[in-house]
């Protein structure tokens, strides 16, 4: 019994998942609970376990690729003792639901044989047989088909002449015999029609996991598919289109083939007689002005549904300063600026609930701990993991929860919880030099902090806040509150 593995979803505005990495190959044996791969989706990379035991039959989406949640990316094979006791329980197998596979050469061959048996075995004035019938049915009817001599010579006779004009029996199995090597070219070079099914596959190919179509223009180009998947040449499984592209990547350098993959560019723009290098390939491309594809990675199709939705908030903006004066003082290595910022604005949301207010199906949603989205950057991209409660953490408590959670964005280990549970945010870009600037509001939350530079001993702070949750006054009151607390030592001393 087959069991199909797809792309799950890991948040509720996941639309599809990154295959990160295998941690398995076809052919190898699993167990339940056995981790098979690593998918990143929005912000975060989780590993994806196997429900079955069984053997990984097959592998459908490539490392990098990414597929769209609820779509097949594996296919385990049970060989669990559950699989024998289904098979002694036909009445339990109602509800499985196996996965139908390509057929193989040899069984193209074998059915092939049966449409040629099923064919001379009846009359050519009559209806095809919906099934082929056993050797004792044949028998039965060989016995009642013998013709009487006075009435059925005479019926033959007629048939005959009207016989002449259809084709023949063997006219009709050579033309199935053929649909079956077309049906695996369609659009493509016809292979002989004198070619035997045994003939599509190569030497070592039956090991090999590929369609019928990829195995039948492996035969053809003399390809071995099992040697070229076991050096990595090929992917497994392969496809027709695999075939295809490594055998035109031989009319290119290593080099000018990466520049073909990477500006996606059609092979056939090029000559097939000879072998083209990086200086061709790159000429190619000045000269055409071809720009080069950058895919979107699933980080930033997550920010630009982040942005795309926080473009339709009603917000508004209240602009001003904080004395940094006590913020500086006791900044250090660990206790660093983001950390007092953090403190600040977490015992302001603990004085203004609308700090702590989401929309909820009934209406407002008032949360009972301060909990804060924060801007971390890797590289080019941006994430928004959630520190949560900071108003029951001393500010030692918040250094240790800021390290652990940047941790985690360096490697890439953001989990969906980690995304979650926030009703403020806080962007800091004032290491940056940069004077003040707007920040857009993160998912459902009810406000951001937009945090600039220091200059003359102040914090330029911009409040991006969700006019259905805070109005004006409130929003200002806010600020306020923000700016008595920066200058309250007691804060400092926790």
């Amino acid at each position: 019994m087959a069991y199909e593995i797809v792309m799950p979803q890991l948040s509720d505005s996941m639309t599809e998942g990154k295959l990160i990495s295998w941690k398995v190959k076809p052919g190898d044996k699993v167990k339940v609970g056995d981790t098979i791969a690593e998918v990143e989706s929005d912000k975060a990379i989780m590993e994806v376990q196997t429900f079955h035991d069984g053997i990984v039959r097959e592998l459908k989406v490539k490392e990098g690729e990414s597929a769209p949640v609820g779509s097949v990316i594996a296919v385990i094979e049970e060989t669990s003792d559950n699989e024998q006791q289904r098979n002694e329980q036909p009445s339990n197998r109602a509800t499985e639901q196996p996965v139908k596979t390509a057929p193989s050469n040899e069984e193209l061959g074998t059915r092939n044989e049966e449409r040629n048996n099923r064919v001379t075995e009846q009359p050519s004035n009559e209806q095809p047989m919906k099934a082929a019938p056993s050797n004792e049915e044949l028998g039965m009817r060989n016995e009642e088909s013998k013709p009487s001599v006075s009435s059925e010579q005479s019926k033959d006779a007629k048939a005959s002449k009207s016989n002449d004009q259809r084709p023949t029996t063997n006219d009709r199995s050579s033309q199935r015999s053929k649909s079956i090597v077309d049906e695996l070219f369609s659009n493509e070079t016809p292979v002989s029609e004198k070619t035997p099914h045994s003939s599509l596959l190569t030497p070592h190919s039956r090991e090999a996991i590929a369609s019928p179509r990829a195995r039948a223009l492996a035969a053809r180009y003399g390809l071995d598919l099992e040697k070229l998947q076991k050096k990595g040449e090929l992917p497994t499984p392969a496809h027709a289109e695999d075939i295809e592209r490594y055998r035109q990547r031989k009319y290119f350098t290593p080099k000018a083939w990466k520049l073909v993959e990477e500006y996606q560019l059609d092979p056939a723009l090029f000559d097939s007689g000879k072998k083209h290098n990086e200086e061709e390939i790159k000429a190619y491309i000045e000269a055409h002005e071809i720009p080069r594809p950058k895919p979107l990675s699933s980080n930033q199709k997550a920010v630009i549904a982040t942005v795309e939705q926080a473009a339709k908030t009603p917000v508004y903006h209240i602009y001003d300063h904080i004395d940094a004066s006590l913020i500086l003082q006791h900044e250090s290595d660990e206790l660093t600026v983001t950390v007092w910022l953090l403190k600040l604005l977490s015992e302001t949301m603990m004085r203004h609930e609308v700090l702590r207010s989401t929309l909820g199906p009934q209406g407002i949603q008032i949360w009972p701990n301060a909990s804060i989205s924060l801007a971390i950057a890797k590289g080019e991209e941006l994430y928004m993991p959630v520190l949560k409660d900071l108003n029951k953490m001393s500010p030692k408590e918040i250094t240790d929860a800021l390290k652990a959670m940047k941790e985690k964005v360096k490697e890439r280990r953001l989990s969906p919880q980690d995304m979650r549970g926030s009703t403020f945010g806080l962007s800091n870009l004032g290491m940056t030099g940069i004077e003040r600037f707007d920040a857009m509001i993160n998912g459902t939350d009810s406000g951001i902090a937009a945090i600039g530079s220091t200059i003359d001993g102040k914090i330029a702070v911009t409040f991006t806040l969700d006019h259905r949750l805070v109005n004006g006054l409130q929003g200002a009151q806010a600020m306020e509150t923000l700016k008595t607390l920066a200058k309250d030592e007691m804060i400092f001393k926790g």
